[in-house]
């Protein structure tokens, strides 16, 4: 065998080794953060809910654990700030003040498509859930009451319940 070939057979598998080592290469993963509270009001007294349960038949209520918000959100998946982080939208108990999302029922479970009720304590604007993310087809509005989550609540029409892939302030 020649030194020439010797030469090309070294260079071929040189070439197969790296172009191996690219192809099972595993993708980056990216960090996975967990968000419950989007507001930005003092003590969350001004901020739109929505609840894992539906309202309670006698309170009026919002039930279970429950994500807040103060902004629109295109995807109740989620989000990512840089491309590096991914942002996982979750209910979490124990954040509105009064008695409402108290109840740990529903602790950790992704937001999109598993709200059941909802409630707005933002002074004079509407929130608007949506079936589809991007604020796409179906929707359901919620006046806002300035500063109260009691009695306010209001159920997810049933094309909603469980159905909720976005919301946004109006």
């Amino acid at each position: 065998m020649t030194q020439a070939i010797r030469n090309l057979i070294r260079s071929v598998s040189a070439a197969a080794l790296i172009a191996g080592s690219v192809f099972f290469a595993q993708p980056a993963q990216a960090a996975t953060s967990y968000e419950s509270d989007g507001c930005t009001s003092s003590g969350n007294k001004y901020c739109f809910a929505l609840y894992y349960n539906s309202r309670g038949s006698t309170t009026n209520s919002g039930q279970g654990s429950c994500y807040i918000s103060n902004r629109s959100i295109p995807d109740h998946y989620g989000y990512s700030p840089n491309g590096a982080t991914l942002v996982r939208l979750v209910f979490h108990y124990g954040m509105l003040p009064g008695g409402t999302c108290r109840d740990g029922s529903g602790d950790g479970t992704p937001l999109k498509n598993n709200a059941a009720s909802m409630a707005n304590a933002e002074c004079g604007v509407y929130n608007r859930v949506y079936y589809n993310s991007g604020y796409q087809s179906i929707s359901q509005a919620i006046y806002g009451s300035c500063g109260g989550y009691g009695g306010l609540a209001e159920n997810l029409v049933p094309e909603l319940k469980n159905n909720n892939a976005s919301h946004k302030r109006e």
